[in-house]
């Protein structure tokens, strides 16, 4: 939903940019539109494996932005409730490709880690579990190391994308999200307490 009306539009990043197709009130959806020239192929978005794009409102109120993990870090375009979007920014030199964040590797996702209302960002590393907490106007701060597991390297568990699926999700109750992650001998769990994750 890109201009707050509460129905759901078409949104694609092409080879060229982002387009948009606006859903009316019969369900029907207008003619593509191109809207921003970032996101796409030409821009150096490789693939959707190696550069995730998500839609999500990066502060409690506002628009619908697109957050990007792109070759050089993290890219945002503030959404203008219209279908449109600010020029892509970016915002955070971590989590691309250009700091050795690969999709063979590592699994990064958004999510909101310390109960706020506005998404982080959470990067299983080499070394462990990595997050940048969102400042509150969609900007974030510098990426820390708040688990060392789940992780690429040996001394953080050797797991592996593809064999070790890793979720987060609230599985005491208490409203804060928890990492979960189905490892070589089985399940594997770190109680989120807020700034960081404890694992026994």
């Amino acid at each position: 939903d890109t201009t707050g009306n509460g129905r759901l539009d078409l949104v694609g990043c092409h080879d060229d940019g982002v387009w948009i197709s606006l859903q009316d009130e019969d369900g029907v959806f207008a003619e593509p539109l191109y809207v921003l020239d970032d996101f796409g192929t030409d821009q150096g978005w490789a693939s959707v494996e190696e550069h995730p794009r998500f839609l999500l409102k990066t502060t409690g109120g506002g628009a619908t932005d697109i957050i990007g993990f792109g070759p050089y870090g993290v890219v945002v375009a503030r959404g203008l409730e219209d279908g449109t979007f600010e020029p892509a920014k970016l915002v955070l030199n971590d989590f691309g490709t250009a700091q050795g964040w690969t999709a063979t590797k590592h699994l990064r996702f958004l999510a909101d880690i310390t109960g706020d209302g506005n998404p982080d960002i959470v990067g299983f590393g080499d070394e462990g579990v990595w997050v940048a907490h969102n400042r509150g106007d969609g900007r974030f701060g510098q990426a820390q190391l708040v688990c060392r597991g789940f992780g690429y390297h040996d001394d953080a568990g050797a797991w592996r994308v593809g064999h070790h699926p890793r979720f987060l999700a609230d599985i005491t109750g208490d409203g804060r999200l928890d990492i979960i992650g189905f490892g070589g001998p089985g399940v594997y769990v770190a109680r989120n307490l807020y700034r960081r994750f404890r694992t026994r």
